[in-house]
């Protein structure tokens, strides 16, 4: 007779298992996992095929039956019994099945069979299904449901046959939950062992069980293998034991014990599990354990929530501890989580914080100030976009929440709380964003000081941050030798924790801070640094990997590969403009712009940067707010500077350079290299000679600068036709671009020159080098204007005639007349509309609308 089963779904992968020639199957899982369907679909095949089947509804007729066909029609036999559990004499039935070869038993059970091991010691061939393998792969879901068996249900069930069913038909996901959920009460609880069932009561409290958690809950090893295979839909088979005088040989019987032993291990591995030895149950089988605990004892769940949040707080792991303290609605209990362990949470355990923290009803926030700071977080990190909004928002809520918060505790008196060195951390970051760097790096200096030796895992990450803080506000004010000396003290406190966001980013700095400078074989280090600790940050991770890119970015330009550079800069790219490292961006684009984009478009975005970093009151030329709008110590003012003065020399604007230069003043050092190639375009070697040299041997001359400085050397030297100082200088620059690694240095001479310069010093230029465009042109004009010219220019702006002019000036009409022949002249312009154009583009009107 055939077996009725409906809403089968296909699993073509099992019936080839079951047709291996093994004189017993067993197959052994939960209810609802799919056995008698399964078994129908194989034996309707083999009957197709000739086979004589038979399902046995009676355990206790088993024997009769396989005496009976070993007496019937030679010719396959297949016997079927359902239900197996109860089959009682396992050893008679091995014996039994021992003597007719050509019948095969099939054996669905809900627990382990006794007749598995009495077959393998009969020396009989077995194969073993069990509930891991019985559960549906989401390909098999959606073969048989379509989109009604997509993710959702698959996650919910993992494959759990008949629960999914049930989900699938109820007319909501409500519905189909609580549906799936009464199912598995009603059938597989109660067919739980009393230990296992209490143990699993317990841990499906939290949604990924621990070690933790199975310490705090009292549960030995070998009850959570157990509850581990009952969670993979299965139960775990115990060792098979094989005496020396067992039938079978040597080969069978090991054969054997390794088949048992792996059934059992694929079945206790069969829960979903992380690499930290964290497990889960299916959702589904949870939902029907947290609903019968509340129904049996509705006070045990918050009281064991409470006992694990606590437990986890010491096994460091906030994350989870707020989760279970919220479960428990223990709100001092979740005032402590973040006044222990605030930062970690913000920085490692974000979706934990905001299923603690979010929606706390207004009296609990009322009655402790203290979690209003934490709740803010949380509607935060739901409410805002990744990255620099969300940073922001978080140092705004700070100022509203926190900085009281603060004052009042430090006012208290003692050693510091784990709650004000919380609140410090968060300070230093609100100092540093609102440009305050020297007070962001005392407040760091002082949080080291009080976290060195503290005790507790986290400290020492928390005292890497620190540092950390310190080393990205020396940098943004321009420090970059004690930026870099910070980031490393950081990394050499952090570097313990691998894979961790806050190593990877420390590792990420130290790699711009090089690759910036030009020092790029130090930056390739940290950038392979920051890939071996790179981990998940989630909000944060733009944020962490922004420097990476960007240190990318900068190297490969150097090395003359666009395609790396652009790629880099499109993941750099902040729709906000508003990250702290913008000079940064800014700088790695306008590289990558001489060499291979259009720096005038460069130019624009370089404007826009500096733009919305001041306030609207401050303009310069043409409306831009100049370098010196920016905080003065700032290195974002510098790399403004730097940034234009570059753009404006490769599009041979001397004029607008010239007043940049003149505006920074003589020791600007940071312009050193434009200033040495301005004298250069304009036609003034000697002058370009003597600005790099004086700078390019300087101690704090950074390698970038110094090779490119050698070479402006070299072509003006070779300009003034002194051969032997041109082939020294190019030489050594070449020295130290072959040290570095680097490429791009070359194109910033001109070809001709550069060429001849390469083959008097016997030096193999790279093809990528001579198929690479020229960053700047070979000569540009410098347009110089009289003081009356100027003062001509200032007024046609305001008077359409020579008349007006003659009038607003006092001077007498004639000369106004010759003045203005001698200014289009000059500008090589036959008018005044083409006059005031040319000046505007040339920067000769920049104080004027």
């Amino acid at each position: 007779m055939e077996r009725r089963t409906d809403g089968r779904v296909p699993r073509t992968r099992l019936l080839g298992r079951l047709d291996r020639p093994a004189a017993l199957t067993a197959i052994v899982g939960l209810p609802g996992t799919g056995k008698t369907a399964l078994v129908a679909d194989w034996v309707r095949r083999r009957a197709a095929a000739g086979a004589q089947v038979t399902w046995i509804d009676d355990v206790d007729g088993v024997r009769a039956a396989l005496v009976a066909a070993g007496a019937g029609v030679p010719g396959e036999t297949v016997l079927v019994v359902d239900h197996g559990d109860d089959l009682g004499e396992p050893g008679a039935v091995a014996a039994a099945l021992a003597r007719v070869p050509h019948v095969r038993l099939v054996v669905c059970g809900r627990r382990p069979l006794p007749l598995v091991a009495a077959a393998y010691r009969a020396g009989l061939e077995v194969t073993q299904l069990t509930g891991p393998e019985l559960l549906a792969t989401p390909e098999e879901f959606a073969a048989a449901w379509g989109e009604r068996g997509l993710a959702a249900v698959h996650e919910h069930t993992r494959g759990w046959l008949l629960p999914a069913r049930l989900m699938i038909d109820a007319p909501t996901a409500e519905d189909g939950r609580r549906a799936a959920a009464d199912y598995v009460r009603a059938v597989v609880l109660d067919g739980l062992d009393d230990a296992v069932r209490a143990a699993a009561l317990l841990l499906a409290l939290p949604d990924a069980i621990t070690p933790v958690h199975q310490r705090a809950a009292g549960v030995d090893d070998d009850l959570v293998g157990e509850l581990r295979a009952v969670a993979a839909g299965g139960c775990r088979y115990p060792p098979v034991g094989l005496g020396p005088t067992q039938s079978g040989g040597p080969r069978r019987r090991a054969v054997a014990a390794e088949a048992a032993a792996a059934g059992a291990a694929d079945t206790a591995a069969g829960a979903a599990a992380d690499d930290d030895g964290a497990w889960s149950m299916p959702p589904v089988l949870r939902d029907a354990l947290r609903a019968e605990l509340a129904a049996v004892a509705p006070d045990r769940p918050a009281a064991w929530h409470r006992r694990y949040a606590r437990a986890l707080l010491d096994g460091d792991a906030p994350g989870p501890a707020v989760r279970h303290a919220r479960a428990a609605a223990d709100w001092a209990l979740l005032a402590q989580a973040w006044n222990a362990a605030g930062l970690c949470l913000l920085t490692e355990w974000a979706d934990d914080l905001v299923a603690g923290y979010a929606d706390l009803p207004s009296r609990v926030l009322r009655d402790d100030p203290g979690l209003r700071l934490p709740a803010a977080a949380a509607r935060i990190l739901t409410s805002h976009p990744p990255g620099v909004r969300t940073l922001q928002a978080l140092v705004s809520a700070f100022r509203t929440e926190g900085e009281q918060v603060l004052r009042t505790e430090e006012a208290t008196p003692g050693r510091p709380s784990d709650l004000q060195l919380q609140l410090r951390s968060l300070a230093i970051v609100a100092d540093r964003m609102d440009g305050r760097y020297e007070r962001a790096v005392a407040g760091a200096a002082r949080l080291d000081r009080e976290l060195t030796g503290r005790d507790g895992d986290g400290w020492p990450m928390h005292r890497a941050w620190a540092l950390h803080q310190a080393a990205q506000a020396l940098l943004l004010s321009g420090n970059g030798p004690r930026a870099l000396a910070f980031g490393t003290q950081a990394y050499a406190a952090a570097h313990e924790r691998v894979a961790h966001p806050v190593t990877a980013h420390i590792a990420a700095d130290l790699a711009l801070l090089h690759a910036a400078e030009g020092a790029t074989v130090d930056a390739r280090y940290w950038l392979d640094v920051d890939e071996l600790q790179s981990a998940p940050a989630r909000w944060l991770e733009y944020l962490v990997r922004l420097p990476a890119h960007l240190a990318a970015a900068f190297v490969a330009v150097d090395r003359l590969d666009g395609g790396v550079a652009r790629a880099h800069l499109d993941r750099a790219e902040d729709d906000t403009g508003q990250a702290e490292l913008w000079p940064f961006v800014m700088a790695a684009q306008t590289q990558y712009a001489l060499s291979f984009g259009d720096p005038l478009l460069a130019l624009a975005a370089a404007d826009r940067y500096a733009a919305g970093h001041v306030s609207g009151t401050d303009v310069g030329l043409r409306g831009r707010p100049p370098a010196s709008a920016l905080p003065a110590d700032s290195l974002a003012a510098r790399l403004v500077d730097r940034c234009r003065a570059e753009l404006l020399l490769a599009l041979g604007e001397l004029n607008r350079v010239d007043t940049l230069l003149r505006a920074a003043g003589p020791d600007a050092a940071w312009l050193r290299v434009p200033r040495a190639r301005f004298q250069l375009l304009r036609g003034r070697p000697g002058q370009a000679a003597l600005v790099a040299d004086t700078a390019a041997w300087e101690p704090g001359t950074a390698p970038r600068d110094r090779i490119e400085l050698l070479l402006i050397e070299a072509a003006a030297a070779e300009a003034l036709g002194a051969s032997g100082n041109a082939d020294r200088s190019f030489g050594r620059a070449a020295e130290l671009a072959a040290r570095a690694g680097v490429l791009r240095p070359y194109t910033l001479l001109p070809a001709d020159v550069r060429d001849a310069l390469a083959k008097r010093s016997g030096i193999a230029l790279d093809p990528v080098v001579t198929a690479a465009r020229p960053a700047y042109p070979a000569s540009a004009e410098l347009v110089v204007l009289t003081e009356r010219q100027q003062a001509v220019l200032r007024a046609l702006v305001r008077h359409e005639d020579a008349a007006a002019i003659s009038y607003a000036l006092v001077m007498a009409p004639s000369l106004v007349e010759e003045q203005l022949r001698s200014l289009y002249a000059r500008l090589g312009v036959a008018g005044r509309d083409a006059a005031l154009l040319r000046a505007r583009r040339l920067g000769l009107l920049h104080d004027d609308r």
